[in-house]
């Protein structure tokens, strides 16, 4: 996929956000609503910057994105997963013997282990990033 296809889904994701979020909003969930469409605007913006800052240092001649980032991307997925394995085999192992009672709904219970699975391996794609 080139830049441009993947640009024009990343505004194609934007749109359907924002239009999931104005649904949300006419249904009577306004906090979903709003959540959803501060969240779309919020994401467009951070990447709207950096899609400017990669066309300025290609409009310089400079390399934006290189075989490191894709390295230290590789690496630090790896970790993430198998941080997050543990993570989720832990729960299951303490769901099943402590059997607690949680009132999440699997969307909620998903919504959490994505968010999971994002935080860590941008932690560790940062902490590649400083360490090598």
């Amino acid at each position: 996929m080139n830049i441009k296809n993947s640009r024009s889904a990343f505004y194609l994701t934007v749109i359907l956000l924002i239009a999931l979020g104005v649904y949300m909003i006419t249904r009577g969930d306004s906090g979903m609503g709003t959540g959803l469409i501060a969240g779309a605007i919020g994401v467009f913006t951070a990447k709207l910057i950096q899609f400017k800052k990669m066309s300025k240092l290609e409009s310089e001649g400079k390399v934006a994105y290189d075989e490191r980032s894709l390295y230290l991307s590789s690496k630090a997925a790896l970790a993430a997963i198998r941080i997050y394995v543990l993570v989720l085999a832990s729960l299951v192992l303490a769901g099943s013997v402590f059997d607690p009672v949680w009132s999440l709904t699997p969307w909620d219970l998903i919504g959490f282990l994505l968010a999971l699975l994002v935080f860590l391996w941008l932690g560790f794609y940062y902490y590649y990033n400083k360490v090598e």
